[in-house]
């Protein structure tokens, strides 16, 4: 009767204990999404499908692992289990009498060990192969697995030393961010980072902050969810902790708004805003349930201090992070055990979390030393395995991406995606390999290679090469990287100067667009078919994002204004890309990136076999065109973005 009675009893707190640790499993789960948008907005555009696509990585294959053994070498409790690592429950399948607990604790645990490398995805992005992270996210579960033993399990040793870490502070962030800090030294910085060309911006600011919305979320869930359930008094430490949870982001997140208004000039940049938020997540989650509110500020406040330093010294050891995944996750998780000892409360409520005291509670220094120690060790075991795991794969299938892809970005590299900011960023290299491709066999009406220029034409610009001159009207209308040297504008002015020595200027600089008169005959004297020589040549040497050097030299008739030609030039250009070009463009994949290119293009003196529009609406088309807007043009319908241009 007695038996009947206790189990009757104890039925109904388990099941309202796997219930509670399901739901927040289930919150858990959309941290990835969190960390998704977070990560995708700190890279640029061009990489934030593949930085999301890992993440899906990180659930398959870590989660499969997690399955098949992982469980098991965190809690299992077989024979063979021992103070390192635990034996037995893998490939977990309980049978009806203890599926509720294993299966919830399964479920429950797989979000944190997922998470541990999702960490990783950050400070290693915009430069990994996809087919390394995959094979990476497979076994780096198991560095997370014999740290989450030592701490949680009860043959750990460490828990038999009495740490305290409630929510994974040591386990999950200290290991994702250990890890992340050899991943970071080994891969080493994008290209250009730490240059003065550097150009990495955050892709998505507003996508960031909704990140960091959808992790502070799961966050509460995953603290308030780490006290395994809401029977026995359990549910009045899960409401401290979603209160302490709650109040140290803020305190954070105060820090990183003031600290970046004192050190930035005045301004509240959004990465120190969001680390000093996260800052403060992460600290507090070793202690969560055992600290009160304000040690909980102190707590936030303090990590959000130390995450953001941390930052600053990242930048000047030339260690590159792109979403701060080292200071927030390896600082902060450091931190947070080390505060855990100095502010914890002696657990009274269920004696399962705390069975000390911290300093500041009237503790001695013992369990201070116990959580430096395991910060130690866990430290040490994350950056030794996950730095010889991540050395394995770059010696077998290789970790970074070639230099070509990581410029031309993995979105589109690792999974032909093309997207809308993709397109103006790298411009589809593909689309101009087809055009050399067709000028090269001749299959482009209108459009043949010709030789390099004479020595009298490079002679007759040589004298311009050197001046400094800007032409501030024009760069004061473009956005800051698109500004032209003015050493272009010079030749340009050098060559209108000396084949049409009478044409006025405009404000600018650039000739005044001839009278209508004057453009019909030179359409006329073009139409007869009559051979004109190559007086001058308009080089634009063009860099762009990918880092290829592409020079498109246009031969222009010295008879012709600059309008005329340039027109000209522009409606060929799209003609080739409309017709010519879309078939080829569709259906064919990048092989091989274009590098150090040089197309020469000359339009035949008469027009395209395939043009019907007549010399009258060319004519009134052409007046429309700004002559100093001539070549961006040309690039913008060749597919490419100028970043850079200078006359050589």
């Amino acid at each position: 009767m007695t038996s009947n009675l206790s189990v009757s009893t104890q039925e109904p707190k388990a099941r309202d204990d796997a219930i509670w640790l399901l739901t927040t499993a289930f919150i858990i789960f959309t941290m990835q999404s969190g960390f998704g948008l977070l990560e995708s907005g700190c890279v640029s555009s061009k990489n934030e499908v593949n930085i999301m696509a890992k993440n899906v990585a990180d659930v398959v294959f870590g989660g499969m692992s997690y399955w098949m053994v992982g469980y098991g070498l965190s809690y299992g409790d077989g024979e063979g289990t021992n103070g390192f690592c635990g034996i037995g429950k893998f490939f977990i399948d309980p049978d009806n009498e203890n599926m509720g607990e294993e299966f919830s604790r399964f479920v429950f645990q797989s979000s944190f060990a997922t998470t541990a490398t999702t960490i990783v995805s950050g400070a290693i992005a915009e430069r990994t192969r996809y087919l390394a992270y995959m094979i990476f996210s497979f076994f780096n579960t198991f560095v997370f697995c014999i740290a989450a033993h030592w701490v949680w399990s009860e043959h750990g040793w460490l828990k038999k030393m009495g740490v305290v870490d409630i929510a994974g502070d040591g386990p999950v962030h200290l290991v994702g961010g250990a890890v992340s800090l050899i991943g970071a030294i080994m891969i080493k910085p994008r290209a250009k980072r730490f240059t003065p060309q550097d150009d990495h911006e955050m892709g998505s600011p507003s996508g960031t902050l909704l990140g960091l919305f959808v992790l502070w979320w799961g966050w509460l869930a995953f603290n308030c969810g780490s006290t395994y359930g809401i029977s026995e008094g359990k549910w009045k430490l899960a409401s401290r902790a979603a209160a302490t949870t709650l109040m140290a982001g803020t305190a954070g997140g105060i820090v990183g708004s003031f600290g970046s208004y004192i050190a930035k000039k005045k301004k509240f940049l959004i990465p120190w805003i969001v680390n000093g938020v996260l800052g403060g997540l992460v600290s507090i989650t070793a202690s969560c349930a055992v600290t009160g509110v304000w040690e909980a500020l102190v707590i936030g406040s303090s990590g959000a201090v130390f995450v953001l330093l941390t930052n600053e010294l990242l930048i000047k050891l030339r260690i590159d992070d792109p979403v701060s995944a080292i200071p927030v996750h390896f600082t902060g998780g450091v931190w947070g055990l080390l505060a855990t000892g100095i502010f914890v409360h002696k657990d009274t409520i269920t004696n399962n979390f705390s069975a000390r005291p911290g300093i500041v509670q009237g503790g001695s220094a013992t369990l201070l030393g116990v959580q430096a120690l395991a910060a130690l060790a866990i430290s040490a075991w994350a950056i030794g395995v996950g730095g010889l795991l991540l050395k394995v794969i770059d010696l077998t299938v290789g970790l970074r991406l070639t230099p070509e892809n990581e410029e031309i970005g993995a979105d589109m590299s690792e999974h032909g995606i093309r997207s809308f900011n993709s397109a103006h960023r790298i411009q589809h290299l593909s689309d101009l390999n087809s055009l050399l491709e067709l000028v090269e066999h001749g299959l482009v009406p209108g459009i043949r290679k010709v030789s390099a220029p004479s020595s009298t034409d490079h002679t007759s610009l040589q004298t311009t090469e050197n001046s400094t001159h800007k032409i501030d009207g024009i760069n004061e209308q473009k956005p800051k990287r698109f500004r032209l040297h003015g050493r272009i504008w010079q030749a340009l002015q050098h060559r209108v100067d000396k084949y049409i020595p009478h044409q006025d200027q405009n404000h600018n600089g650039m000739p005044q667009q001839r009278s209508t008169t004057f453009r019909k005959s030179h359409q006329k004297h073009r139409l007869s078919g009559e051979e004109t020589r190559p007086d001058a040549v308009v080089s634009d040497n063009l860099t762009v994002e990918n880092g290829n050097n592409i020079s498109m030299i246009s031969y222009l008739n010295n008879d012709m204004t600059e309008d005329t030609q340039a027109y000209d030039l522009v409606a060929s250009s799209q003609k080739i890309l409309q017709r010519n070009l879309f078939h080829i463009i569709r259906k064919k994949s990048l092989r091989q990136p274009l590098k150090n290119i040089s197309i020469k293009l000359l339009l035949s003196n008469e027009l395209t076999s395939d043009s019907t529009e007549d010399s009258s609406s060319r004519t009134s088309a052409i007046g429309q065109h700004d002559p100093s807007l001539a070549l961006d043009k040309v690039v913008t319908s060749c597919g490419l973005v100028r970043v850079n241009t200078s006359w050589k």
